[in-house]
């Protein structure tokens, strides 16, 4: 017959490291994590409030402070409606400048935002509500909006756009 091992359970000091191992095991599975609750809400609210500025910024026309608030370089990139193809740093601060341009009175609102972290990333969704006046005519648009932003010096700033016009409903 083959040797017996003899089980934890025969063994009072066995049975006390096996306990205590356990209670460490499911102690450390069952502990609540590090609550980043209010780091994140922070972190949250200057995204929100570098999403006024933006706003601010394009509504009065002032490109140095627009342009600050962009990370172009090699890494930006943009997804607009009025363009088929991705947008480069150039082309979209380009695209932006003759845009707003071209228009006044802009307004512009982000409904129903949503601010996830992951890290010194956040992404930014909304519905993108805005109007101007173009050529006498006026114009009031939605489009549904991203924008990744990315923590660089302490501060938030847009690394990629995405917005997809709504089309009216009939």
């Amino acid at each position: 017959m083959g040797h017996i091992h003899r089980s934890a359970v025969d063994n009072p000091m066995k049975t006390h490291r096996l306990l205590v191992a356990l209670a460490i095991f499911v102690a450390g599975c069952a502990s609540v994590p590090t609550d980043r609750s209010s780091k994140n809400r922070g972190e949250q609210a200057q995204i929100e409030r570098r999403l006024k500025e933006i706003f601010d910024a394009a509504e009065k026309k002032d490109f140095d402070r627009l342009d600050n608030y962009h990370l172009y370089g090699p890494k930006f990139t943009k997804f607009s409606s009025e363009s088929t193809s991705r947008l480069d740093a150039a082309a979209s601060r380009k695209g932006e400048h003759d845009g707003l341009g071209a228009i006044s009175d802009l307004s512009m609102h982000a409904d129903d935002l949503k601010i996830d972290l992951f890290g010194n990333v956040g992404i930014a969704t909304f519905i993108f509500r805005y109007s101007f006046k173009a050529g006498g005519n006026s114009f009031e648009k939605k489009a549904q909006g991203t924008m990744v932003f990315a923590k660089e010096g302490g501060a938030w700033k847009i690394a990629h756009e995405h917005f997809s016009t709504i089309k009216a409903e009939p």
